[in-house]
């Protein structure tokens, strides 16, 4: 409060003119008007120069009467820290924070403690004897925690009476007032020159001893009381974290992996600007490989060519590799070695940025040499490569070739199995094992039956198993086909007749149906065989169908008819026969059978007998049962028919249906009628049947009776 006297303004004072003890007067007036010196608040920070500068002295800060121990601690053990921005998020950066630190003293007591914070990263490395900082005091009150030594006592700067004004400038004293934890808010430029990733914080603290010290109203009257009573330190940190200034370093190698002897290899390097102030250039000027040496030159260590080059500089972007901030190269080598080697090199850069600080990064790429790997090829032929239903013999030829691409690797073939025919060795002239070597060929041929039905075909696999010289395995394979051709089917039908001659006018004739399958590998399934005269066989006899006959097997069956015809005629029958072979396809046959009719010369004879009559037939039928009546409901006779109907040699009847019938015992248990007829034959037998139901729905009964006449 005191900045707007000029006699306060340049520090330090020793003297006071009588204006300035006007102005003194006039400014403890407005103090004791303005403050309640009851306040538990700290004066708060001011930002102005740092310890000399504010002093107006040069200082020696080799006391230790008061230090800054740290960063407070949670009851968790927590720092008691709170950031209020965005944090460091690169060095030279600012942040924000508010934290609460532990102020000690190795002495009874102290006065007016200063402290004072670097603001600006510390370039003169001197604490904060010099440069731009942070100026806070400890609060006077209320006590506890806090501690006013002073209270109106201290006297205006160049005088010694009491001022009868408030020293607000706190003090500390031990032991019941040490440590003691104020909290300030403070920005700061982020800077990490210990590389411990936490921002170091260098500050100074200042103090007086009773006796030698003045009135304190404002952060900045807290200067030291002599130039030794101050301690300052530039190692000092809090735990805020600080990127490290780093280069960005991406190596990566095209191909990763070569077959032995080796071969060349390229390999990209990135250099990316990360982690720094975005408005800092990084010069890029040594790239260095820990087996190549440096890779911006060609013609040394097994390097062949580099497009990489220093100086770069490489400007900053989104800190993220690729685009403008980035710098790529490449270089190629050589690289010669057995099998199972790993070439493992790293590539540093290091570089300065435009603000002095060195920066530097590596990155890791390897290169594993291979065993060259084994091959062969196998070709399987099979000859002939088709065979006609049902099959037969084929040869089967494999050629195996060591395909290799290293010269010393020859292979030894251990294995060699047919999927269909088996394990080989043995077979044919096949025999393992083999040593081929590269650029040779090993054949061998064995024989085996293939058999099937039209349209099958087998494809078998040949699969060969080695291993080079040096272990590694090695197999191929490969298929031959063999298809089975239809051979065509056949049938014959034989048709015979017996006897195949008789007297007119007929005779009851067998006709034998013989089917032949003449065919010499496929079964056939006769499904038709139809007779011109008879029609289909099928049921006729002892035939039927469908018969299934193997191959050279036969089918034979018969029947029996009548044939009619006049002397000196013939009767010719055409059967016709076919069906499914078992590849699908029709197969047929056709034959026939001829009977002769001969002729019998005439011969006659006179014999005279009675040759008719009429005859009366009576007919009575009974219900048996005396359960339940009876319905006659036909009247049939076995020569004459139905005998209720006057037809044909029935002249006249009385018989009529339906008739019912009482049950037994009871009148009208029987029904009886009767009927005239012709009768032309002796002797004549005749049978009459009557059909009968009941009212159940029972299955119908047909009792029957005969007569006989005989004509003389």
């Amino acid at each position: 409060m005191f900045k707007g006297i000029n006699c306060f303004v340049s520090k330090p004072k020793w003297t006071i003119s009588g204006s300035c003890l006007k102005s003194v007067a006039l400014g403890t007036f407005a103090l004791i008007s303005a403050f309640s010196f009851n306040s538990a608040q700290a004066l708060g920070t001011e930002y102005a120069g740092c310890m000399e500068e504010t002093a107006g002295f040069a200082v020696q800060c080799t006391a230790n009467d008061v230090k800054v121990a740290g960063v407070s601690s949670n009851p968790d053990g927590t720092p008691m820290l709170e950031i209020l921005d965005d944090g460091c998020a690169y060095q030279g950066d600012t942040v924000q924070f508010t934290a609460t630190f532990d102020i000690e003293t190795t002495s009874k007591e102290r006065h007016d403690i200063g402290i004072y914070f670097v603001t600006d990263g510390d370039p003169n490395n001197d604490g904060a004897q010099s440069g731009q900082c942070s100026i806070s005091t400890l609060p006077f009150a209320p006590t506890p925690p806090w501690l006013d030594l002073d209270g109106t006592n201290d006297p205006f700067p160049g005088t010694t009476g009491p001022s009868g004004v408030q020293d607000e400038c706190g003090d500390i004293s031990k032991p019941d007032f040490n440590p003691l934890s104020p909290t300030f808010t403070l920005t700061a430029t982020c800077v990490d020159p210990d590389n411990d990733g936490q921002l170091n914080l260098p500050y100074c603290t200042s103090w007086r001893q009773s006796g030698a010290n003045e009135l304190c109203v404002n952060p900045s009257d807290a200067y030291p009381g002599s130039p030794s009573k101050c301690k300052c330190d530039n190692t000092f940190n809090i735990p805020i974290a600080v990127p490290p200034a780093e280069l960005l370093v991406n190596k990566s190698v095209t191909p990763e992996i070569l077959v032995e002897p080796g071969g060349n290899a390229t390999f990209t390097v990135s250099v990316t600007n990360v982690g720094i102030d975005p408005q800092n250039n990084v010069t890029l000027n040594v790239l260095t490989d820990s087996i190549y040496g440096d890779i911006t030159t060609a013609g040394h260590d097994g390097i062949l060519s580099t497009t990489c080059s220093v100086p770069q500089v490489i400007p900053s972007d989104d800190r993220n590799p690729g685009g403008i901030d980035t710098y790529t190269c490449q270089f190629t080598t050589s690289i010669v070695g057995n099998a199972g080697d790993v070439e493992i090199d790293v590539v540093t850069a290091s570089g300065v940025d435009d603000n002095g600080n060195a920066l530097s990064g590596d990155d890791t790429a390897q290169v594993a040499i291979i065993d060259s790997a084994p091959s062969i090829t196998l070709v399987k032929t099979a000859s002939p490569t088709q065979l006609p239903e049902p099959g037969g013999l084929v040869s089967f030829t494999t050629v195996i070739d060591n395909t290799s691409a290293a010269s010393s690797d020859p292979i030894t073939i251990t294995s060699l199995v047919d999927n269909i025919h088996g394990d080989l060795n043995g077979q044919g002239d096949c025999a393992v094992p083999q040593v081929i070597n590269v650029g040779a060929q090993y054949s061998c041929t064995f024989s085996a039956q293939v058999s099937g039905n039209a349209g099958d075909s087998e494809t078998d696999t040949i699969t060969a198993i080695g291993a080079d010289d040096e272990g590694n395995a090695v197999s191929a394979s490969d298929s031959a086909t063999v298809i089975i051709l239809n051979t065509p089917s056949s049938i014959e039908v034989i048709k015979t007749a017996s006897p195949s001659s008789f007297d007119e006018p007929g005779a009851n004739v067998t006709y034998t149906y013989t089917i032949n399958n003449t065919s010499l590998v496929d079964s056939v399934t006769i499904d038709v065989a139809d007779d011109d005269k008879l029609g289909s066989i099928a049921g006729q006899g002892t035939c039927s169908l469908p018969q299934v006959i193997a191959p050279s097997g036969s089918y034979s069956c018969n029947l029996i008819t009548y044939v009619a015809g006049n002397g000196n005629t013939s009767v010719t029958n055409v059967v016709s026969v076919s069906g499914l072979d078992d590849d699908g396809e029709v197969v047929s046959a056709v034959d026939d059978a001829t009977v002769n009719i001969l002729n019998t010369p005439p011969a006659a004879s006179l014999v005279k007998t009675a040759t008719q009559a009429v005859v009366t037939y009576q007919v009575s039928v009974s219900n048996d049962s005396d359960s339940e009546a009876l319905t006659v409901t036909q009247l049939t006779d076995d020569m004459f028919g139905d005998i209720t109907v006057v037809a044909g040699s029935i002249q006249s009847t009385t018989c009529s249906v339906p008739q019912v019938m009482q049950p037994a015992t009871q009148t009208g248990d029987t029904y009886s009628c009767e009927f005239t007829a012709v009768v032309t034959s002796s002797p004549h037998v005749n049978n009459v049947t009557a059909t009968v139901v009941d009212d159940d729905g029972s299955q119908a009964i047909m009792p029957t009776d005969s007569a006989s006449v005989t004509l003389e």
